[in-house]
């Protein structure tokens, strides 16, 4: 029965873009892995050793192309509506979970992180069949719905239907690389902009194109007609002229006591070098506000240098003065080198940190390599001991679908008091790949 439930799906989508009249055009794609992992955990007594096996299955058949639109009226009108239909697939994978039973009315639910089985740590949302207390449990990513976009054009302007527009001015970014836990973990906010609408939030807006600048009027409210909210406003230009782009934004909070938010970002380039400055601020409860300049030398096929500062300041993000300076080397066909240097909270307690990555591929073949390599991060965070950690690894594809893997991983090669964790493993895998 999962299997008429996943068919009847399939029709449905079919039959509903027939009667449509869109154009479909079906595009399959396929990949698939299997992975066997023997590790060691070197810091266990004693030593923990096992295998892991590992799989990935994935089925694509786009159903709608990004090609896919149409606009009304005929050639040369100045005024129509435009629609686009983008990416609309079916999508069987290994992370889909079925059980069986009988389909009947059809509900989504969503799992709570806290409670789902597969324990990823994210909400996931299930289209439910129920019938006589047996379901059928599909997850939604077997159905990718279409993106839409659509606009009406009032000649060189278009006024936004949907989606619904952004009133966010982000134009500085923080610096600090958080995604992993060898490098600086700060508290940069990252997301010090003017406020944006949220809830049953709507919005519209109107952009007109004039030469070289594009200039955008926005309005949204925070909730529907069936609850009581607020509106905000948004101005936003953008101006490309030569090698300069310049970008300027503002917007309002009409509740009382609104908030006003600022914010503009400038780059120039000229031969190989650019150079980069932007703000963005709001009126909220401390003035929070972040400010960033960088600079980049990219010569082709020799070197990319790259420095970049930023200082952020106020209640949502009182993270200080942040410089990063880095270079990564182009100039040998299968090396890889790069440094990346960062000094983060220079007006409080200073951190620190240093992270290097090297590894060269070693052709055997038009397909086969060996490919040694090593990451290496030295850091101090906010004035605590060092830290030094270190990921050895080799990759060798030496025949045909399959790769070999023997890395050796140490998170704390000093014995940090302040990092606590699995500190050393040893893995050798085997990953066969369609």
């Amino acid at each position: 029965m999962k299997k008429l439930a996943v068919l009847s799906i399939a029709l449905l989508v079919l039959t509903t873009l027939a009667f449509a009249e869109v154009k479909v055009e079906p595009v399959v794609a396929f990949s698939g892995s299997g992975t066997l992992t023997w590790g060691i955990d070197l810091d266990s007594d004693p030593m923990n050793t096992g295998f892991k096996n590992e799989n990935s299955a994935n089925l694509t058949v786009t159903l709608v192309s990004k090609s896919t639109e149409t606009k009304g009226g005929g050639e040369g009108d100045m005024v129509y509506g435009y629609i686009a239909l983008k990416d609309m697939s079916l999508v069987l994978n290994t992370d889909n979970n079925f059980t069986s039973g009988d389909d009947d009315e059809a509900k989504l639910v969503s799992v709570p992180a806290a409670t789902d089985s597969d324990a990823d740590g994210e909400i996931d949302q299930y289209l439910i069949f129920e019938d006589n207390d047996n379901t059928v449990k599909i997850s939604t990513d077997i159905i990718l719905p279409p993106t839409v976009e659509a606009y009406v054009v009032l000649g060189p302007a278009k006024w936004f239907i949907y989606a619904a527009p952004d009133l966010k001015l982000s134009y500085a970014d923080d610096l600090e690389d958080d995604g992993d836990d060898y490098w600086a973990e700060g508290s940069d906010d990252g997301d010090n902009v003017a406020p944006n609408p949220d809830g049953d939030a709507g919005a519209t807006g109107i952009e007109v194109a004039a030469g070289p600048a594009t200039i955008t009027a926005l309005v949204a409210s925070t909730k529907d007609w069936t609850a009581a909210g607020t509106y905000s406003i948004a101005a936003k230009a953008a101006l490309a002229v030569g090698p300069a782009t310049i970008k300027v934004g503002v917007n309002y909070d009409l509740a009382t006591g609104g908030v006003l938010g600022l914010g503009g970002s400038a780059a120039v380039t000229a031969g190989p070098a650019t150079i980069n400055a932007a703000f963005d601020m709001t009126t909220a409860t401390g003035t929070p506000m972040e400010i960033r300049a960088g600079a980049k030398l990219a010569l082709p096929d020799l070197l990319d240098v790259t420095a970049d500062m930023a200082y952020g300041a106020g209640a949502a993000a009182n993270w200080g003065f942040d410089v990063e300076a880095g270079a990564a080397l182009k100039a040998v066909a299968g090396l890889d080198f790069s440094v990346l240097l960062g000094l983060w909270d220079l007006t409080d307690t200073l951190s620190w940190g240093v992270k290097t990555v090297a590894g060269y591929k070693v052709a055997m073949g038009e397909t086969n390599y060996v490919k040694p390599g090593v990451e290496a991060y030295v850091s101090s965070l906010a004035g605590a001991d060092l830290r030094v950690a270190l990921i050895a690894k080799i990759d060798a594809v030496l025949i045909p679908n399959t790769t070999f893997t023997l890395q050796y991983k140490d998170w704390d090669l000093t014995d940090s008091p302040s990092f606590t964790g699995l500190d050393r493993a040893f893995t050798f895998a085997t990953k066969v790949a369609y």
